[in-house]
């Protein structure tokens, strides 16, 4: 499975935009076009367009004119405009290396990864030095998983300028993508050595940290980035992600957060007045709008309901913020009446798009996750707007009116930690899938040996030295038992390592703890659980899809609940499949049920378990696409009677 969960685990690794040439050129007002490029390097876009384009007016022969007006326009959300100044360059210039290198950012730009690499090959033909060419060509194959390119050609780069601040932050960021951890804290450190305030840099060794477990490390590293580069929300929004993994800050504290964010941005107010006259249709126009409609978990959980929704009553639009598009994306577009990927719109034209489309009731999934379109969403293009799924927690944005969630995540009482009004999606918010390719379930090992093993397959984000003191506990109360952990990031040497030092502190010896990273197949991974008799949740941030398969293979997941979403999903999970006893609600009730299931009466309620719980689940609410897909629609008539009860037809 990938890195991260429902609910998600550290969002997708941020990697820099990568560098934009500013190409020097003779013109005939040098004065005018030094003042246009000073603008351009102060990040004064506008002043900086207002210059070019009156340079060009006089000088339309000057192809470095059309290559830096397109790096402005490519920032500013146009790069299909980009592309076209960039043609014109070459049919000026053909060898222009800086044109070819700036197209190939703008085909990126515009998710045309095959024509980005194209383009940079032509930059790199003409100069094999040129490190931005080579820098952003590496970033390309690094966003397509294509990493030992991509480190071929950041050393390349780095060969070149050793010192290349914006190069080893993106390798770095590669790194962490990568699950090469400890290579990419290296790396990202010598990146602050040479540039202290560098945000990327701050950003990408944060998320580094996170996805070893060190998310207190993590934090002032976030802080510094906003602070040298408060411009950019996403980076702020990474700060509010991994604010939920430590057991402190509290829910309050997170909240203010969240508030302070959206006052910072300028969204904390929504636009009045956009949607008065909408009225009814036969039908209400349902948009969903992610950047995870791949192959991702938020995917896999809204499939079957996209699936089900009642055409009779409803029509599915999906905007697909994706870049690089696979199997799942064209799955998911099969499944809705209107399909568009807006990854290369701008905030204006998805808007536009959306308002075009007549969308009565907009769905988020992603909610502060990489990619999200929360700066669209903020303008109000539809009447009723949701946040769903992919987030677990309020988003901060005034115009989007409702959270959807359900009794367990969120209790009465948790209004006042949200933006947003709360509707609870009835028999819960999730709706799991089963896999295909999940294999038969088999005994565990307390049935085999007689030894109860513990496990986890958790984000090891969500894994802090906490935590495995936490589990530390448990094995040294009961001395025959095993701890088994597996994620992908385990197959890093360093992290393997700092895990294995964890459970070595708490008196844990390594014989008793086996550590796996990746395996080769989905298929292969499932089966792992073979292993395992119990899973052990962590805590605050509890497991989603990792539970789901959990318990699709038998095996029950031991949780401790707490006050907030991020410490209740696995309350809710188990609650629809009737295991809630394994949710506790303190340390010593934990430490007590894992007792109990060391114990022969323990051994057989887990044999039982295995026997009939993938039986159980099948049937339960949380695999019933069906009735999951009415109880939102639900949700979408409630909120849009209430749109249409506050607004005056005319």
């Amino acid at each position: 499975m990938g890195a991260i969960g429902l609910c998600l685990g550290v969002e997708t690794t941020l990697l820099p935009t990568g560098e934009s040439e500013y190409t020097s050129c003779c013109v005939d007002d040098d004065q005018r076009f030094q003042a246009a490029l000073s603008a351009h390097r102060d990040g004064d876009l506008a002043r900086a367009e207002t210059g070019y384009r009156d340079l060009l007016v006089g000088q339309p022969d000057q192809p470095a004119l059309y290559v830096n007006l397109a790096a402005v326009r490519t920032t500013l959300g146009h790069p299909e405009e980009a592309v076209r100044l960039l043609e014109q360059a070459l049919a000026l210039a053909p060898e222009h290396t800086n044109a070819w290198s700036q197209l190939g950012v703008a085909y990126a730009a515009l998710g045309r990864m095959d024509d980005a690499e194209r383009a940079y090959g032509q930059a790199i033909a003409r100069d094999e030095r040129h490190v931005a060419a080579l820098n952003n060509w590496a970033l390309v194959c690094a966003t397509r998983h294509h990493y030992d390119r991509a480190r071929s050609l950041y050393e390349r780069a780095l060969a070149v300028d050793p010192a290349n601040v914006s190069a080893l932050g993106n390798f770095g960021a590669m790194l962490v993508d990568a699950g090469r951890l400890g290579d990419a804290e290296a790396t990202l450190r010598r990146a602050l050595a040479l540039s202290p305030s560098d945000p990327g840099a701050h950003v990408n060794l944060a998320n580094a940290l996170t996805r070893r477990g060190r998310a207190i490390e993590a934090l002032p590293h976030l802080v510094s980035g906003i602070t040298n580069h408060g411009s950019d929300p996403s980076w702020h929004s990474n700060l509010l992600m991994t604010l939920h993994y430590p057991e402190r800050p509290s829910r309050a504290d997170i909240f203010g957060h969240h508030l302070r964010w959206a006052r910072m941005r300028g969204v904390d107010r929504a636009p009045a007045g956009v949607h008065r006259g909408r009225t009814r249709r036969e039908k209400l126009r349902i948009g969903y709008v992610s950047p995870d409609f791949r192959s991702h978990a938020v995917a896999f959980f809204i499939a079957p309901l996209l699936q089900a929704h009642d055409r009779s009553r409803f029509e599915i639009h999906g905007y697909a913020s994706v870049q690089v598009e696979d199997a799942m994306t064209a799955r998911l577009g099969a499944t809705c009446d209107s399909w568009c990927n807006v990854f290369a719109l701008g905030d204006d034209a998805l808007v536009d798009r959306i308002r075009a489309d007549g969308i009565d009731v907009l769905v988020d999934l992603a909610g502060h996750t990489a990619g999200n379109r929360l700066s669209a969403l903020a303008r109000n293009p539809a009447p009723v707007q949701m946040s769903y799924l992919g987030y677990p927690d309020t988003t901060g944005v005034a115009a989007i009116g409702y959270r959807l969630t359900d009794r367990w995540c969120d209790p009465p009482g948790s209004e006042a930690f949200h933006s947003e009004t709360l509707l609870h999606v009835l028999g819960g918010l999730h709706c799991y899938e089963p896999p295909q390719d999940a294999p038969p379930v088999t005994s565990g090992p307390a049935a085999r040996s007689g030894h109860l093993t513990f496990g986890s397959f958790n984000n090891t984000s969500k894994v802090s030295e906490t935590v495995v003191a936490r589990w530390a506990r448990l094995l040294r109360a009961i001395p025959s038992s095993r701890m088994y952990m597996k994620f992908p990031t385990l197959t890093d040497p360093s992290t393997a390592a700092q895990y294995r030092g964890w459970f070595e502190r708490q008196g844990i010896a390594a014989a008793r703890v086996t550590l796996r990273g990746s395996t080769y197949s989905h298929g292969s991974h499932l089966a792992d659980h073979a292993e395992v008799d119990v899973i052990l949740d962590a805590f605050p941030y509890h497991g989603t899809t990792t539970t789901c398969e959990a318990l699709w293979m038998g095996v029950p997941v031991l949780s401790l609940v707490g006050e907030s979403h991020v410490s209740r999903v696995a309350l809710s999970l188990l609650s629809q499949v009737g295991l809630e006893r394994f949710a506790v609600g303190d340390e010593t009730t934990l430490l007590e049920r894992a007792a109990d299931l060391a114990s022969p009466s323990g051994h057989l309620e887990l044999a039982a378990l295995r026997a009939t719980l993938r039986g159980t689940m099948a049937t339960s609410p949380l695999c019933n696409g069906i009735g999951k897909a009415r109880a939102l629609e639900a949700c979408f008539d409630w909120a849009w009677e209430a749109f249409e009860r506050a607004t005056p037809s005319r």
